[in-house]
């Protein structure tokens, strides 16, 4: 007997927005990389949940 793997399993959704922030991103808007990419990473750490919107 085969059996559809796929049955019976629930429709996953994500109705969050994605964590990723532009302040964070590695390239500027303009395409420039940005010169402080150490302190780019530690803020990115350190950011709390209540600020991912």
């Amino acid at each position: 007997m085969v059996r559809n793997k796929a049955k019976d399993f629930p429709v996953q959704r994500y109705e969050e927005k994605p964590h990723a922030k532009a302040k964070f991103s590695s390239k500027r808007a303009n395409g420039t990389i940005n010169t402080n990419p150490q302190e780019r990473m530690a803020k990115s750490s350190q950011q709390n949940e209540n600020e991912v919107e």
